[in-house]
């Protein structure tokens, strides 16, 4: 006849508080320097916006280069191109990296 397979699932979820798992796992490292300052650069998102100043400048900069061309040929057309167009990844990037609320589940 037929073989029979058993499947297990085993899928639950669980509400941990993150410290608390942490400090049950031995690893309490909200007490370091350079974790509070990572914390402090990650709450600032300080990371994202200096990408985004550095962006920022290279697109004003090449878009100064581009205008002062007399007779702009299609490479460096494509060039600007794809520096204009890499900024809108950068802002999909940079709004989309914000802190995700939580969701209340209860």
């Amino acid at each position: 006849m037929g073989e029979e397979n058993q499947v297990l699932v085993t899928e639950k979820t669980y509400e941990v508080n993150k410290s608390d798992f942490l400090t049950i796992q031995g690893f309490d490292q909200s007490k370091t320097w350079y974790n509070q300052t990572a914390g402090f650069m990650d709450t600032l998102r300080l990371i994202p916006r200096l990408l985004m100043i550095c962006y920022g400048y290279i697109f004003w900069v090449s878009t100064q280069w581009f205008m002062a061309q007399p007779d702009p040929t299609n490479a460096q057309a494509a060039f600007i191109s794809t520096i204009v167009g890499a900024g809108a990844a950068w802002f999909g990037l940079y709004v989309g990296s914000g802190h995700k609320p939580a969701s209340s589940k209860k």
